[in-house]
């Protein structure tokens, strides 16, 4: 039942099944996630599928859990104010954690896309793990209420400038006990890591291509293709299809200076 918990929903980004801290965090709801493994709501977007997938599962989850409310999820029943909180003193001890303080401005400042940009600068798998999840809901909201493909375009091109970067997982960033070896659980978490950033490279493909732009678009199987050519959880082999294969279409399809021009646009329109 994992897939369907709020462990792997892109709204809480404190949480993967292998890396991050106990509690979750829902940027949808505002609460603190108690039991993350036991909750879900309709609002789900799994962290674990291409975009038109996760949609297409977000669609048939919110035919059985309220997008209004975080319930259990075996009975989908509202938990009402048990397994999750929004107590000022929960919330306090949520932001002694680094990436917990940041995450637990989203939606709170100027813009989302300010607390993605601070995700950015910190460093460690578990902040990249929060602003990919947190940018894929972002930028699929975007589009869905009419906003251009290029509301995920600086978020494309740090993904584009580390795609290829092994991940520095240590024991303490893991979040689950599993029987595996240590090096094994890091070796899985590190693979989720460069997976996440496939899959939001893949979901602005794929809203690229919606908007007729054919470089860009050309993307949206990155991650599938990725999956078909390398096989096992293995991120030294996704690590070199990446080097060898994947890095080279990211870069045919956004270039230094289509990223400058595209940049250039964007800051006109917000003016």
């Amino acid at each position: 039942m994992l897939p369907l918990t709020c462990v792997n929903c892109c709204h809480n980004a404190l949480q993967t099944d292998l890396l991050g801290t106990t509690h979750g965090y829902c940027a949808e709801h505002r609460r603190v996630l108690m039991s993350p493994t036991e909750l879900t709501c309709g609002r789900l977007l799994r962290k674990d599928l291409p975009l038109t997938r996760a949609r297409e599962e977000r669609a048939l989850h919110e035919r059985r859990y309220s997008p209004g409310a975080i319930s259990t999820v075996r009975e989908a029943t509202p938990v009402n104010g048990t397994s999750t909180s929004s107590s000022p003193r929960d919330l306090a001890l949520l932001r002694r954690d680094t990436v917990g303080d940041v995450i637990a401005d989203y939606g709170r400042l100027d813009s989302k896309f300010a607390t993605l940009a601070q995700l950015h600068r910190v460093p460690g798998p578990r902040a990249e793990v929060a602003m990919f999840s947190l940018g894929r809901a972002y930028v699929s909201r975007c589009v869905e209420r009419k906003g251009p493909w290029t509301s995920g375009l600086h978020l494309l091109w740090w993904a584009k400038q580390g795609l290829g970067d092994e991940p520095q997982v240590e024991l303490r960033d893991l979040r689950a006990e599993m029987p595996l070896p240590p090096t094994r659980h890091v070796e899985l978490a590190k693979w989720a890591v460069v997976m996440l950033r496939l899959l939001f490279v893949s979901d602005v493909g794929h809203h690229a291509a919606q908007g007729h732009h054919r470089k860009v678009g050309a993307l949206s199987s990155l991650a599938e293709d990725a999956v078909l050519g390398t096989g096992a959880l293995d991120p030294g082999k996704l690590l070199r299809w990446i080097a060898r294969t994947g890095a080279k279409r990211v870069e045919h399809a956004l270039p230094q200076r289509d990223y400058d021009r595209l940049a250039v646009s964007l800051h006109v329109d917000a003016d």
